[in-house]
């Protein structure tokens, strides 16, 4: 039912959840704890983005309509 990559994310969320929570009570101000979750969800972002398999590719934009091709080359 549950992918591992889903695991991965819910356990990646209650880490930095816990973590905030943790900083905010020992005294940290709650917006270097905001800085701090926004820089480890971007970098949690691009990891996962590298973590992709590699035959997957972004998909091609749509060629325009033959009209316009013509249009184009004259």
């Amino acid at each position: 039912m549950h992918t591992p990559r889903r695991r991965t994310d819910l356990v990646v969320f209650l880490a930095v959840l816990v973590t905030g929570v943790v900083l905010v009570l020992s005294g940290i101000e709650p917006e270097a704890v905001s800085t701090v979750a926004i820089g480890l969800s971007t970098l949690y972002a691009a990891w996962q983005r590298q973590d992709a398999s590699p035959g997957r590719r972004e998909p091609e934009p749509p060629a325009p309509p033959t009209s316009e091709r013509g249009r184009a080359s004259e």
